[in-house]
């Protein structure tokens, strides 16, 4: 995960990685807002993402998402950054379920997403 240069490029960085979870923060900068001023949804999209791949890749196989589904709650308000919980709800054969919550330095949570995650048998 250490060389993935988009998630470098966004100024990404994992906060922590168990298996089947994950935190990812991103210190917001003026490169991840949008022409209103505010954060813009593909950069919260992003950061999810991130925290995703670390969370269904931690079982040492790699992984490839194949949906996932993004509701945005509200938004991010004067924050200095955002941060990603992700966690593995369930398996159905080699395809895992993941949930995640996006939130602001409050604690308040400005997104919710819904993943599956394909495992191959290639190891990491």
């Amino acid at each position: 995960m250490k060389g993935d240069s988009f998630a470098a490029y966004l100024g990404i960085e994992l906060v922590s990685v168990e298996e089947g979870g994950a935190v990812a923060r991103m210190r917001l900068e003026d490169r991840h807002r949008n022409f209103m001023g505010t954060v813009h949804g593909g950069a919260i999209f992003s950061l999810a993402d991130v925290a995703f791949s670390a969370a269904a890749n931690s079982h040492g196989h790699r992984c490839m998402a194949f949906h996932i589904s993004i509701d945005f709650l509200g938004p991010p308000g004067d924050t200095t950054y955002l941060e990603a919980e992700v966690k593995e709800t369930g398996r159905a054969g080699r395809a895992g379920h993941f949930s995640m919550e996006v939130r602001n330095d409050s604690g308040e949570t400005i997104a919710v997403l819904d993943g599956w995650a394909y495992q191959t048998n290639k190891p990491i």
